[in-house]
């Protein structure tokens, strides 16, 4: 019993909604509010309504009743004082049944509003109307003027009662007013709210895609170690799990890659090795003497091997790039600068060219992986020299600048077409060029450069070297600085 209850419990605090589940849940956020201001204020208005039907109604009772009320005083007074002259019994019956009548008005008006302004009102009237009916009835006299304080009275109330009336209207349509000012303020009010919630689910989602996009990213840059674990709704803790299978089995394929360069270019520098001592011993006549026909076949074949050689050697350059990148090593630049003039000493021989090497480090020995800054330096130079003339120099700039090493390759070759420079770093791309250079490299050169900046998380830009040639930029952040002149 207690193993079931603690299951139910932990897949209840890992119940994850869906996107549309999150979608409802967000918009019942934002229209809870909402929809308690709408019921709250169609409560109050409904029974606003309801005072205003009650005081349409008050005021059309009062008003035919007192219209009423002052008919039957028009009527006794004038039975009244034609009963003076005439002596008339069916007038003297009419006068007790106006008079009748009258009180049972002042009654009527008295039940019809029980307001303590209103029956103060009535009583007075009907104070006015006894004492007239006491001297015009009971005292039997005769004198006109015994009408005048129920006419004024009635006149006075006439204007009181139409006062009131609009009073009373005039404050209900205020209090209309206040509730619909209210209303709209709530609404105003609760604006921010809704976009706050609605910004809220944006804000999420977008963190969830933004974290996604990290890990792609780093699965971009080789990072198969990073644990891929994404919250948030089922359909993205779904992704990350599918993200989690294709990190294994990119892992999985870089690893067989890395496997057969390796085993293919190992087993390829056999065979060549044997076939370059072959070539050098006919070459050198050990094996027997040859003319000249031979010998141009035999040059042919030594330069398809130099250019096997060197697409080899790049190969293995390229498979090395994320197996150097983990490994912890110091550049002493003076020493690198002399490695790589002694690297292409017998090139620069060959044709009279020359590296021109201008070094601001102030640093000789900075925080980076050696191996990749050589390997970028001499692609990129190799890279120079093929396209530059023979008698020509390239130009390599280093300098420090805010905690990143910034080196410039620039040479005064026949430069990179506008079309072409988007797919330069291509692997195995090779683009069109001068006819005059005949030494075809292995399309990976620039790949290797491209790859390694990445790695050491740098950037990489290629620009034209006025008047003509091109130039490499490239910045590579430094974690620390090991030793200073």
């Amino acid at each position: 019993m207690a193993a079931t209850f603690t299951k139910h419990y932990n897949a209840m605090l890992n119940w994850r909604p869906n996107l549309i589940g999150q979608f409802a849940l967000s918009m019942l956020l934002s229209l809870l509010p909402l929809s308690i201001v709408v019921i709250v204020f169609l409560n109050a208005l409904n029974k606003q309504l309801a005072t205003t039907q009650q005081i349409v109604s008050n005021n059309y009772k009062l008003t035919k009743s007192f219209a009423s009320l002052k008919q039957d005083l028009n009527s006794l007074e004038r039975a009244t004082r034609q009963n003076w002259v005439l002596k008339s019994d069916s007038l003297d019956t009419l006068i007790v049944d106006k008079w009748q009548s009258s009180v049972q008005s002042i009654n009527d008006l008295k039940h019809i509003n029980t307001n303590p302004d209103y029956t103060r009102q009535w009583a007075q009237l009907l104070n006015v109307l006894q004492t007239a009916n006491q001297q015009l009835v009971d005292q039997k006299k005769q004198d006109a003027a015994l009408f005048v304080p129920v006419s004024e009275l009635m006149t006075e109330l006439t204007i009181w009662l139409k006062n009131k009336n609009e009073a009373q209207i005039t404050l209900n349509q205020n209090e209309l007013a206040n509730l619909q000012t209210s209303f709209i303020n709530w609404l105003v009010a609760l604006i921010p709210l809704t976009l706050l919630v609605g910004g809220g689910f944006l804000w999420r989602i977008s963190g969830r895609l933004k974290g996604l996009t990290r890990v792609i990213d780093k699965l971009g840059q080789g990072d198969w170690q990073q644990k891929i674990a994404v919250k948030g709704s089922s359909e993205l803790v779904e992704l990350g799990e599918k993200l989690q299978w294709v990190q294994t089995q990119l892992h999985m394929l870089e690893q067989q890659k890395d496997t057969f360069l390796r085993h293919v270019t190992h087993e390829l520098k056999t065979p060549l090795a044997s076939m370059v001592e072959g070539t050098d011993l006919l070459t050198d006549e050990i094996v027997g003497p040859i003319n000249d026909e031979q010998k141009a076949v035999l040059s042919l074949i030594t330069q398809s091997m130099v250019r096997l050689r060197m697409m080899i050697d790049s190969l293995l350059s390229y498979n090395a790039i994320r197996s150097t990148i983990n490994s912890s090593s110091e550049v002493n630049i003076d020493h690198l600068i002399k490695k790589i003039n002694g690297h292409f000493e017998h090139r620069l021989t060959a044709r009279k060219q020359r590296i021109q090497w201008q070094n601001s480090v102030s640093s000789t020995v900075l925080a980076l992986p050696n191996e990749l800054i050589e390997m970028m330096l001499i692609q990129l130079i190799s890279n120079s020299l093929k396209f530059s003339d023979d008698n020509q120099g390239v130009t390599v700039n280093l300098k420090c600048e805010q905690h990143q090493l910034c080196l410039v390759v620039a040479d005064n070759g026949c430069g990179i077409k506008e079309h072409e420079i988007k797919h330069i770093f291509s692997a195995f791309y090779q683009g069109k060029h001068d006819q005059s250079i005949t030494l075809q490299g292995s399309g990976l050169g620039l790949t290797i450069v491209k790859e390694t900046v990445e790695q050491l998380q740098g950037t990489l830009s290629v620009e034209k070297n006025k008047p003509h040639g091109c130039r490499f930029l490239i910045k590579i952040p430094i974690s620390k600085n090991l030793g200073v002149n």
